[in-house]
């Protein structure tokens, strides 16, 4: 089953203290320092429970009872038709991500925007003794993760309902930050970079898939929440963001998956 996570690697979204300790099953999560208490759902550690957020139409469908059902299913990531669009199938993209993030057996991971676990349990796999925490906003999303990962016999991943832009870790605390197939439906890029950048040890991996537009002119599309990033906008975010070696390991007509290394200090 999906255990309790190392204390460490929360910190109360509240009081920003690692003072967080997470009970058995779900008994719930609580800040000793601020005494903020948190829930934990169906195996989820829930640091927004007061979220009210208005999601957009991309990620409301991605909340969607079908979507999460079929969302790494040979109906969706895993069809022809993704293949095709994407120009790499997900078994390729996941390989190719594994061996440019390169996890060892006793690190610490983040799976950011983590949906179904799709990538976190495969990263789990590759760490063994080490720790992965799955991160998402969806509730729907990380209940199915969670019942995957439980059925997969995975123990070393703890799943956590955060904002991507405000992320309830502490600083330098991972090895290797993971987001793909997410990024380009988050409403503020640069700051969530900035947090993984904050999150991530010197010399710490980054790894990222995202939709892409050919050419120099991209963008949100109006009214979905989907922004397609131009040639070359990403990796600059990154290197200003104190990230360097950013090399791109496939690029198709709509899609890019890279790599990038956070600086040394």
């Amino acid at each position: 089953m999906v255990t309790k996570p190392k204390t460490e690697l929360l910190v109360c979204p509240r009081c920003r203290t690692r003072s967080l300790t997470v009970a058995d099953g779900d008994a719930g999560a609580r800040c000793a320092e601020c005494g903020s208490e948190y829930p934990i759902r169906d195996g989820v550690v829930d640091l927004l429970p007061d979220y009210a957020g208005k999601p957009s139409l991309a990620q409301r469908l991605m909340e969607s009872d079908t979507v999460v059902r079929i969302y790494e299913s040979r109906l969706w990531r895993r069809s022809f038709v993704a293949t095709r669009a994407l120009g790499i199938s997900f078994d390729r993209e996941q390989e190719m991500v594994l061996e440019a993030a390169s996890p060892q057996p006793d690190g610490a991971i983040l799976d950011l925007a983590c949906g179904p676990g799709i990538y976190t349990r495969a990263l789990a796999r590759r760490v063994g003794d080490g720790r992965v925490v799955g991160l998402d906003i969806s509730l729907p999303m990380l209940r199915y993760a969670v019942r995957r990962a439980r059925n997969d016999g995975i123990d070393n991943v703890t799943f956590v309902r955060a904002s991507a832009l405000d992320l309830p870790l502490p600083a330098q605390a991972f090895d290797i930050v993971n987001c793909c197939g997410a990024l380009h439906l988050f409403p503020d890029v640069p700051k969530a970079i900035g947090e993984v950048a904050r999150v991530l040890q010197p010399e710490g991996h980054f790894t990222s898939a995202v939709f892409r537009q050919p050419g120099t002119i991209g963008g949100r599309g109006r009214g979905v929440g989907l922004h397609a990033f131009r040639t070359g906008e990403l990796e600059d975010i990154l290197e200003r963001s104190g990230f360097e070696n950013v090399t791109e390991l496939h690029r198709s007509m709509r899609w890019l998956v890279l790599g990038a290394r956070k600086a040394p200090t």
